[in-house]
């Protein structure tokens, strides 16, 4: 962080103008950048920098020069710039005459299509006087007001008619650079395709700068200022083939406003010349691009391939797995052959009956025995495709939790609420499906979504698909509290059906019935000391204000296949009771004190109900189905 007297201060200063650079009198041929209508860009993009680091009689700074040259660097490297359109000053060279000098040389050489990029970095200054902030060059005296360069003898070389550029922007990381504006800001517009276009066609005058009438800090990320480490960094970043001012700004702000005391400023400068709706463009070169995105294509190149290795071993397995499945198949048609021939066979007197009957049973037995295979291959196959299947939604699901923490960064910070529907849009972008129809911030929505592909009623009530299939029902012999007339055996669900996420919350059935007989109060408890009558009433009910008369209570082979989620063991993540997975009463054996220490350690007390959802949820996104009332 810089740090100053009331009066000292460091400031830097950048006009981003989004052609080739210029380095002296000598011109070169350089390649030109296509605009946004489609035509070659007529102009030459320059850039001048200024860097001080060295000062006699003001504190000496420490990023200054190199901030100048990152800025120059990225610039150079991937937009539209080139050393023949380059002015550098740096330390000793970056006198108030050489710096002036400078700027009269623009007006002489700058063309009407031309666009010009100043990046200052050094000590600025606001008189106490005339109240007004200036450059402060290299050998200029703390009290020699003559020496500096006031803010208004910038803005004079960069009136329309002073220096002809098209497009000038006016970058500056300093104290007391929101002199620049006095009250002239303008609100930032949509970026879309057609305002870029307008954009680049009427002239503009503009300015960023790192803070408003106050000092600024000059160390900040390694060898660079705050203020030019977010320039850079987003500079670096971008992929968009055109860049406006507008575009990158509020990132700049973000970071700096963040990691800094300075809160960063972009708009017009006044008196300028600058049509409204005017912004320069920033041509990214495509090789650049290319380049910086030939590592992350490495990148899921790499993890393409593996997911491709994946899903050939994955196919070849399927194969096998098939192939084994059509052999046993074939056997089985073999075998029914061989018994219906027996079976006509034993409807023809035959003095051998009973060898035939030997026969006839081993060929019964070999066919039970197949059948078993099969049935035992099948369900090898239904377990892998599960695993899968849960793999790829964890995957997916880790990733829009990264996705939506990114986006509560940005809206949680006092410098991003402005830009919460683009972000918003931004977010929803990458599952569209998932957020149509989804109110703005409706991350939890999302979240549901994406993971389980549920539907949500007009209560809020979140259903997820239960898909149809087969399991065995019942607690086998030798499992712990089962009940003695429990008896384990096949199930076959047919078909997939909706499920409630969570328990009916008190504020569900208040929404319904209008009343809430439960004891453990709380909106979003659940509901209890109900009866199945009244449960009955509460489906009645819903269907009518739904329209509808698809809800109903589940069966209760499909509650416990809904329970159990595909596993097979006696909780749906293993054999062992878990208190920080489910609500349980105090008398789980060995577990009882972890059990009421769960309890008390989460503000519950072991005689009431927990707020849904405040365990994790199965498999299949149900949650509590372990025990709460």
């Amino acid at each position: 962080m810089r740090r100053f007297t009331k009066w000292l201060c460091l400031l830097l200063l950048t006009t981003t103008l989004l052609m080739p650079h210029y380095a002296n009198a000598v011109r070169g041929i350089a390649v030109k950048p296509v605009s946004p209508s489609g035509s070659q860009v007529k102009g030459d993009q320059w850039l001048f920098v200024i860097g001080i680091d060295t000062y006699i009689n003001w504190p000496r700074l420490k990023t200054a020069v190199n901030d100048a040259k990152s800025v120059r660097d990225v610039l150079l490297s991937r937009y539209y710039f080139d050393k023949d359109h380059l002015i550098e000053l740096y330390d000793e060279q970056a006198t108030r005459r050489n710096i002036l000098g400078k700027l009269h040389f623009l007006a002489k050489k700058v063309r009407k299509d031309d666009s010009l990029v100043i990046f200052y970095a050094g000590h600025g200054h606001l008189d106490s006087i005339t109240k007004a902030g200036s450059w402060i060059p290299i050998g200029s005296g703390v009290e020699d007001t003559s020496a500096w360069i006031t803010n208004h003898d910038i803005k004079n070389y960069l009136r329309v008619d002073a220096i002809k550029a098209k497009h000038i922007l006016l970058v500056s990381d300093s104290c007391f650079s929101g002199d620049f504006f006095r009250g002239h800001r303008g609100k930032l517009p949509e970026v879309t395709d057609i305002v870029i276009k307008k954009a680049y066609k009427l002239t503009s005058r503009q300015a960023i700068t790192s803070g408003g009438l106050e000092p600024v800090g000059d160390e900040g990320f390694g060898k660079n200022s705050v203020f030019s480490h977010f320039l850079v960094k987003t500079l670096k970043e971008n992929q968009k083939p055109f860049l406006v001012p507008s575009n990158f700004f509020p990132d700049i702000k973000a970071g700096v406003a963040e990691n800094a005391e300075q809160f960063p400023m972009f708009g017009s400068l006044k008196d300028t010349g600058g049509q409204q709706g005017g912004e320069i463009i920033l041509f990214l070169k495509q090789d650049s691009r290319h380049k910086d995105l030939s590592v992350e294509t490495a990148k899921r190149q790499k993890e393409l391939q593996r997911l491709k290795e994946m899903e050939v071993a994955a196919e070849k397995a399927r194969k096998k797995e098939s192939a084994e499945i059509a052999k046993q198949e074939k056997e089985l048609a073999e075998l029914d052959a061989k018994i219906a021939a027996m079976r006509k066979r034993l409807n023809t007197p035959s003095t051998q009956g009973g060898n035939d009957l030997d026969a006839m049973l081993a060929m019964v037995s070999q066919k039970e025995k197949q059948q078993k295979r099969i049935d035992e291959l099948k369900r090898q196959r239904e377990a892998e495709e599960a695993r899968r299947r849960a793999e790829k939604r964890e995957k997916l699901v880790a990733s829009i939790k990264e996705d939506i923490r990114k986006y509560k960064k940005i809206i949680s910070s006092l410098f991003g609420k402005d830009m919460k529907a683009s972000a918003w849009e931004s977010l929803a972008a990458k599952y569209p499906e998932a957020a149509d129809g989804l109110e703005i911030g409706d991350t939890d929505g999302l979240l549901f979504e994406v993971a389980f592909g549920g539907i949500v009623n007009s209560l809020g009530m979140k259903f997820v698909l239960i898909p149809a299939g087969n399991f065995t029902m019942g607690s086998p012999s030798d499992e712990q509290g089962r009940d003695s007339d429990e008896r384990q055996h096949k199930v076959t669900l047919t078909k997939g059906f909706y499920m409630q996420t969570t328990e009916v919350t008190q504020g569900q059935w208040r929404a319904v019935m209008g009343n809430n007989p439960s004891n453990f109060k709380g909106d979003n408890r659940p509901v209890e000391m109900v009866s199945w009558n009244n449960c009955r009433e509460f489906i009645k009910r819903l269907n009518r204000k739904e329209s509808t008369d698809k809800y109903r209570l589940p069966t209760e082979a499909e509650w416990e296949y809904a329970c159990r989620a595909g596993t097979t063991t006696a909780y749906s993540w293993g054999n062992s009771a878990d208190c920080s997975k489910a609500m349980y009463e105090n008398d789980v054996g060995s577990n009882k004190n972890k059990c009421v220490n769960y309890v008390r350690d989460c503000g519950l007390t072991s005689d009431s109900t927990a707020p849904v959802m405040s365990y994790p949820p199965n498999a299949w996104g149900l949650y509590d189905m372990h025990g709460n009332v």
